[in-house]
């Protein structure tokens, strides 16, 4: 087990020294950072990569916020002495108000896992939206507010690539709507809040995988490593949406150029690897050496959009990004992440 959390935190570790390579982080000496959701994928990567920032900038205060005991791997990060963790419900207020003053905020708390947010749909309401006002009132004069928002809002468009200035056309009983109502909501809680002067920003991810996920993640990527860890993957459908993937790192990495130069309040932030849902099985498969048995039949999930593909062109015109991690490259660390996790 010991062995396992330490081949976890190197992998974590060898993102995190990438994405800290990428920027002068200097002007983040003596700063207060807090990022919600810091036992979850998105959470996990940014606590690694301020902890390597810590080292060349001195003087940082990290506060990661986590809602339960945090696994082993994450030990060499939380015990770094820029770190001061905090452990509790943050749809909680008196939990809330516990919480200290930053100078950047990050609000990644939230399962984006539709199996998870379904299940526990008013909390996911609550975490996008009226806790989100509680954490500006976290934030210090002249902050950074970063919030996690989500491709999901695109929900109903028919043609992507989805750009910034579309919206999605679901209806509030939509079998989605506490996830995807809850981060249109907090978008617009930052888009209020920018217009009084705050530097506030919302990125709507999609398909961000890699090392750092959880293992009962029931999306399909990581299930399909699960499977293969079983000795076969087996899908439910011909597995014909579209997905376009973004590997950890790299989200980090443009989520970073926001936070420090970021010129709009809002950016989608995603990958540039598209494939068909039974072709990433068989790269799996062909990675982890199982057989993948794809079925004819059309299913899918409720309310799961049969393509998914961002413009990034409102942030590529301001962070020339060009060298983006591979789908097979990161497919390759991310099935490492998991046979770890699972010894």
């Amino acid at each position: 087990m010991k062995n396992s959390a330490a081949v976890l935190a190197g992998l974590l570790n060898g993102d995190a020294a990438r994405v800290a390579s990428c920027f002068d982080f200097k002007k983040l000496a003596g700063k207060r950072v807090m990022v919600t959701g810091a036992g979850g994928l998105i959470g996990i990567n940014f606590l690694a990569s301020l902890v390597r920032i810590a080292d060349k900038a001195g003087g940082m205060k990290i506060f990661p916020v986590i809602h339960s005991k945090p696994a082993a791997f994450l030990a060499p990060f939380l015990k770094h002495k820029a770190v001061l963790v905090y452990r509790g419900d943050l749809t909680d207020d008196k939990f809330l108000k516990t919480l200290p003053q930053a100078d950047i905020i990050i609000h990644a708390a939230g399962s984006g896992e539709p199996g998870k947010f379904m299940a526990d749909a008013l909390s996911s309401l609550k975490i996008n939206t009226s806790t989100t006002f509680k954490l500006f009132e976290k934030l210090a004069g002249k902050g950074t507010f970063l919030f996690i928002s989500s491709s999901d809002i695109y929900g109903g468009l028919k043609s992507p690539k989805y750009s910034e200035d579309q919206i999605g056309t679901t209806n509030t009983d939509h079998p989605r709507a506490c996830y995807i109502e809850g981060k249109r909501t907090g978008e617009t809680i930052c888009g209020l809040y920018r217009r009084e002067g705050v530097k506030a920003y919302s990125v709507r991810l999609s398909a961000v995988y890699g090392p750092g996920g959880r293992n009962g993640d029931q999306r399909a990527l990581p299930s399909f490593i699960r499977k293969g860890l079983r000795g076969r993957i087996d899908l439910l459908d011909a597995g014909e949406a579209k997905r376009t993937f973004c590997y950890i790192s790299d989200a980090v990495e443009m989520m970073w150029h926001i936070i420090l130069l970021g010129r709009q309040g809002c950016y989608n932030v995603g990958g540039v690897s598209t494939v068909k849902i039974g072709d990433l099985a068989r790269l799996i498969g062909k990675a982890m050496q199982v057989p993948v048995s794809v079925p004819k039949v059309n299913a899918g999930i409720a309310g799961a959009p049969a393509a998914v593909r961002l413009d990034l062109g409102r942030l590529l015109a301001e962070y020339n990004k060009k060298n983006f991690i591979g789908l097979e490259e990161g497919l390759e660390r991310t099935v490492a992440w998991h046979k770890n996790l699972a010894s």
